[in-house]
């Protein structure tokens, strides 16, 4: 298994995303290669003491900065994620992944490695640490979506949970305001009824928003605007219920005596709820795997996303979506 990955996207590039393709190479069975400026890499490299044996460097001239224009990915074809999508359409690698600009990304796999057949919109399919795992889409690729949209994500996040988290039939949400057929805008009514005449999913009706920390659902469907919204807001409390616990335990020597005690109990559920151990978003309806990785990912992150990368790049379900997906209602 050949993994592609660019070494010059994200916050934290390019040296957390050279140490987790070291880390990746060290404990993963793929073959993992870099695509950048090739000089900065290996003097990074050099100066870090990470071991780049065995790793591949496709040198590109030049990237797409987070704050760049998204359509400049059109016109710099020696840009890193231009090459990678280019090895990527070529079958030189079998996945891409990148924690750089989302939208250059979504626009260049779009353009450049295209989407299956009979697919209309690619969606960025996010596992979001819930009581469960659950299959958030679309978390950010399409704000504008219509009915039909919504139902190809709804199958190809099922294909996705079923070959990737095992799951058997995967209960599949609409994102509401409340749990009625009737709620929300005409959109979702449509779609509410679409989905629950689709025999190919295990449509369980529509979600609200305080209902989604609670094992609802496996994939929550929704537009990319309100499922970026909602993916930031978890993420956000998240991390403020976390200080805000720290702060009591932190409060007084009897409280930090409690905290000690409880210490690995409070470390374990720190790292349940770790987006970076899921790794990163592919982007599902594209014809080859293209992970999105967190534009702030770690080393860790990188490495959990090669590791998606490889399972996603082992199933068959880009073929399944490709029998199923284009089979959705017009509407």
């Amino acid at each position: 298994m050949k993994i592609l990955i660019d070494a010059m996207g994200g916050d934290n590039a390019p040296l957390e995303i050279i140490l987790g393709a070291a880390m990746a190479r060290a404990t993963l069975s793929a073959d993992v290669s870099l695509v950048g400026h090739e000089t900065t890499i290996r003097n990074l490299a050099t100066q870090n003491a990470i071991d780049l044996t065995g790793i591949a460097i496709h040198h590109a001239e030049t990237h797409i900065a987070m704050d760049d224009n998204p359509l400049d990915v059109r016109s710099k074809a020696n840009c890193s994620i231009r090459i990678g999508m280019d090895l990527l359409r070529e079958g030189q690698v079998d996945a891409f992944v990148s924690a750089g600009s989302t939208g250059a990304l979504h626009l260049a796999s779009s353009l450049f490695v295209r989407r299956i057949p009979g697919i209309h919109r690619s969606a960025i399919a996010t596992i979001v640490p819930l009581t469960t795992p659950m299959l958030l889409l679309d978390s950010g690729a399409n704000t504008v979506v219509t009915a039909q949209h919504l139902q190809q994500f709804a199958r190809m996040g099922s294909i996705y949970m079923k070959n990737v988290m095992n799951i058997p039939s995967p209960r599949v949400g609409l994102l509401n305001n409340g749990t009625e057929a009737c709620k929300g805008p005409a959109l979702l009514v449509e779609t509410h009824k679409i989905l629950s005449e689709d025999e190919n999913i295990n449509f369980v009706g529509n979600i609200e928003g305080k209902g989604v920390p609670f094992d609802r659902c496996d994939v929550l469907v929704t537009d990319g605007f309100c499922g970026n919204i909602l993916l930031k807001t978890i993420e956000g409390t998240a991390a403020f219920t976390m200080r805000k616990v720290k702060g009591v335990l932190m409060k007084n020597a009897f409280t930090k005596a409690g905290a000690l005690i409880s210490k690995k109990g409070f470390d374990l559920l720190k790292k349940e709820f770790d987006p970076t151990e899921y790794g990163g978003a592919p982007f599902l309806g594209i014809a080859r795997p293209v992970i999105k990785a967190q534009g702030s990912s770690n080393a860790n992150a990188i490495k959990n996303s090669i590791r998606q990368a490889i399972a996603y790049a082992e199933t068959n379900m880009i073929d399944e979506i490709a029998r199923l997906g284009a089979g959705a209602v017009e509407v």
